[in-house]
């Protein structure tokens, strides 16, 4: 397993909040992300953005992690996206996990590309 590691980048000319996710994440740096990302989204106006987040190289998730990751896109639909897209590598596992997150938090405007 990789040590989970982020990238955030507002787009404002394409509005869009452009993210790659990789590794696997521990709770404390579920909580560093979070705080990096709501600093981020706090100075645009992101009803107007989409959320596109790179996971390809993103390790399955635990069954431990799951509750972090719905935190996480429940967080996402606060700050009021417009919607999000997922690209994550063809892996039924992680695109099930990623499914029963959005149905589980309700992001209706959430889509899964697999590449």
């Amino acid at each position: 397993m990789n040590s989970g590691k982020f990238e955030i980048t507002v787009n404002p000319s394409a509005k869009s909040i452009d993210m790659i996710i990789a590794g696997t994440f521990t709770p404390e740096k579920v909580e560093e992300f979070l705080a990096e990302y709501t600093l981020q989204v706090n100075c645009i106006p992101s009803c107007e953005h989409t959320l596109r987040i790179n996971c390809l190289d993103i390790d399955v998730l635990t069954q431990a992690m799951i509750p972090y990751m719905e935190r996480c896109f429940r967080v996402y639909q606060e700050t009021g996206c417009k919607s999000m897209i997922l690209i994550i590598n063809k892996s039924p596992m992680l695109k099930m996990q990623f499914n029963r997150i959005i149905k589980n938090t309700g992001f209706e405007n959430a889509a899964i590309l697999e590449v």
